[in-house]
């Protein structure tokens, strides 16, 4: 049974336009939205209540949250600085009634490399950092050549039309195996809250696959 977790309320989320700025440890990135989707940004204040999640997680809110997994013996581990990551949002999760997807990608732009289990992925909230739990999807050595991609999945329940929800900034995604973050837009829309985020399978992450 995957573990519920209550999440700070706000209000609607923003899409940004595909662009990057590197810092030293962290790099901002800009979300494409797929489907055509689009959110407008207001901010509402706390709502009551909170977000259901779901999946295991290691350490707490408020930092980066720490990647597990790493490389296949006969290759590399891939790192923040060789990868290159773009989002999408809009599609409804296979399995999960009512959620959406953020699918995030990592392309190799270095020599051959490899990924292994999950991301970390800390989500901004309007008062506070939070961690993406882990679904419980078996994860598998993913090995990419110059040019190729991984990719992994955020499955989230979006607040119902009208009503108050979760307001995500950005997102910050550390790479299997990495230290390194990105930081980027979330572009999917804001979060259920409440009574809306009763149950299981609100807000989890699932290993990275081959693109």
């Amino acid at each position: 049974m995957r573990v519920q977790r209550a999440l700070a309320a706000s209000a609607v989320v923003v899409v940004a336009g595909l662009g990057m700025t590197a810092c030293q440890d962290d790099v901002t990135v800009s979300a494409s939205t797929n489907g055509g989707q689009t959110a407008s940004a207001a901010s509402t204040g706390k709502a009551s209540g909170g977000t259901g999640t779901t999946g295991s997680s290691s350490g707490g809110a408020g930092a980066k949250t720490p990647a597990t997994g790493g490389a296949a013996a006969k290759d590399a581990a891939c790192t923040t600085s060789n990868l290159i990551p773009d989002v999408s949002a809009g599609s409804p999760t296979p399995g999960a009634d009512g959620n959406l997807t953020v699918t995030v990608s990592l392309v190799n732009k270095g020599d051959t490399c490899s990924l292994y289990g999950f991301a970390g992925v800390d989500l901004t909230l309007p008062n506070e950092t939070t961690q993406v739990p882990r679904g419980f999807k078996t994860p598998g050595t993913v090995t990419l050549a110059k040019g190729e991609g991984g990719m992994f999945t955020i499955s989230y329940r979006p607040s119902p039309k009208g009503h108050s929800g979760t307001k995500v900034t950005t997102m910050t995604i550390t790479p299997p195996g990495e230290t390194h973050s990105v930081k980027m837009n979330w572009p999917g829309d804001e979060l259920a809250a409440g009574a809306d985020a009763g149950g299981t399978d609100t807000l989890y992450l699932e290993p990275v696959v081959k693109h």
